[in-house]
């Protein structure tokens, strides 16, 4: 199966004043539920159009991997985008065949039922990885 882009990753210093502060124009969007990651030392929120789903993530401490991004970017930006792929393994090999570099090796992820996912850096931008689940 092609990969397919599962949602772009925004990084916020809080995720409650960031919904706050754009209701205006994203209310209506469909909202999950605040998730937090320890693995990962963050706060998610997906929001979702129908269409495109939008991840909000929030550092928790000095440890997250974001709070030097937004010591960077106060403001937040754009952190990553995700595709799903078939397989973690071939798919790591591969980009880094081609000049990606592995940034998280596969870890299960709670946000995504267990999948495992993994962080690559590639053309200078940093991709998440999602394993598809296994057909039954």
């Amino acid at each position: 199966m092609k990969p397919r882009i599962n949602h772009i990753g925004v990084a916020v210093p809080s995720i409650s004043a960031y919904i706050a502060e754009t209701e205006v124009l994203l209310g209506s969007l469909e909202r999950g539920p605040l998730i937090t990651n320890e693995r990962q030392q963050v706060r998610e929120m997906f929001l979702n159009d129908g269409s495109t789903v939008f991840e909000l993530l929030e550092p928790i401490g000095d440890k997250s991997p974001l709070s030097s991004f937004l010591r960077r970017n106060p403001k937040g930006g754009l952190i990553h985008f995700a595709v799903d792929v078939d397989a973690l393994e071939p798919t790591l090999d591969l980009l880094e065949r081609v000049g990606g570099r592995v940034l998280v090796a596969p870890v299960p992820d709670v946000a995504f039922e267990q999948r495992r996912i993994a962080f690559v850096l590639l053309a200078g931008q940093v991709v998440e990885l999602i394993e598809r689940a296994e057909k039954a």
